[in-house]
């Protein structure tokens, strides 16, 4: 990195620093009020873009998208995408922003003052891990709550590698797609992970790819299809990551982590 790209990224990372959580605090807040007045649900749908759309435009991340036309408008969906980044929500919030979407959360960001509580009363799921009997009832509440046009999003890996890797994809998200007949949208980003690399304060500015596949359906599909049906959706996820970086790589832009 060059000295005048390195003071670019300094100087990024401070805005960044000072304007994103600001931003957190006042659109986490007006999901709390929206929510506590009984507003439509469509409304806070919005707020989750425009903080997002805010925060991409702040870091000087562009953003392009395939695949939208796979996208059914007033389908709900069981979204499945590769995880590299902190950066990757607000990636797609912004990308997917046609759909309605909730997410499937860990403990750690419930516990955030203001954020955890718009989280949770905007719908969103809190996990412990992913296959435990408790979160499995959780998720099952929430989904039964939901409005039909709600999508949720799946990390199917459980986490982010620390070193940009897709790892193997566990059972949650097929689970949830088999008992509530929703189909699998795969959904892959690249470019997150040199944005914003985990373990780092330092924030690029740089464009992210993001691939959305063609819709997996679950009809006449039991439980036991269940590992089927994730190897299916990893195979596609895989594809779509790869796709994606050769997008990236096509710009003369490297997409950081591995391959």
């Amino acid at each position: 990195m060059g000295a005048r790209q390195s003071i670019d990224t300094g100087l990024r990372t401070l805005v960044c620093l000072v304007l994103l959580p600001l931003a957190l605090i006042a659109s986490a807040l007006r999901i709390i009020i929206l929510t506590l007045r009984g507003a439509p649900r469509t409304r806070v749908d919005h707020v989750y873009p425009a903080f997002s759309e805010f925060c991409l435009r702040v870091a000087g991340t562009r953003t392009e998208t395939h695949g939208l036309e796979n996208i059914e408008p007033g389908r709900a969906y069981v979204i499945v995408a590769n995880h590299e980044s902190a950066w990757d929500p607000l990636v797609l919030n912004a990308a997917l922003k046609l759909l309605p979407v909730r997410y499937i959360v860990k403990r750690g960001l419930i516990r955030i003052p203001i954020f955890g509580r718009a989280l949770l009363a905007s719908g969103n799921v809190r996990v412990e891990r992913t296959n435990t009997s408790g979160d499995v009832r959780r998720i099952s509440e929430v989904m039964g709550r939901r409005d039909a046009d709600v999508s949720i999003l799946f990390y199917a890996e459980g986490g982010r590698s620390r070193e940009g890797r897709l790892r193997r994809f566990k059972k949650g998200a097929f689970r949830t797609a088999i008992s509530e007949g929703l189909p699998i949208l795969p959904v892959a980003t690249a470019g997150t992970f040199r944005v914003w690399t985990p373990e780092t304060i330092r924030i690029r500015k740089g464009t992210v790819v993001v691939e959305v596949g063609a819709p997996i359906p679950v009809e006449g599909l039991s439980p036991k299809a269940r590992d089927r049906l994730r190897e299916e959706a990893e195979l596609a996820v895989r594809e779509l990551r790869a796709r994606a970086r050769r997008r990236l790589r096509m710009l003369g832009m490297d997409p950081g982590g591995v391959d």
